[in-house]
């Protein structure tokens, strides 16, 4: 799944991975630390935090309630192969956290 090239400004970086950090914390991220999801180069960690404001923003359409959204992201998912979509991000990385943004983008699209 390629994404667009967007070049961002450090100081635009700096402020996606605060607002990613926050997010993961929102999110409850267990027995992890909140950035973990973030960790890998430089390009790849902007990446990482444009995608995870992503699936935010998605769960936010689905979820109007930020607490319920907070606790699909640790719940078990059938189309995850029972998997949560936190174990999926965790796991597989950039492209787990790709593969829940799709799915989050075809439930909005439904």
């Amino acid at each position: 799944m390629a994404s667009a090239s967007v070049q961002y400004q450090d100081d635009e970086t700096q402020a996606m991975a605060r607002a990613a950090v926050t997010l993961l914390a929102h999110w409850g991220v267990p027995d992890v630390p909140p950035d973990s999801l973030l960790d890998g180069a430089s390009g790849e960690r902007t990446e990482r935090a444009a995608v995870l404001l992503g699936i935010h923003a998605a769960l936010r359409q689905i979820f109007p309630d930020g607490d319920r959204a907070a606790r699909w992201v640790g719940e078990k998912n059938a189309a995850f192969d029972r998997k949560s979509a936190l174990d999926v991000m965790q796991a597989d990385g950039l492209v787990g956290m790709q593969r829940v943004k799709a799915y989050l983008d075809a439930e909005i699209a439904g």
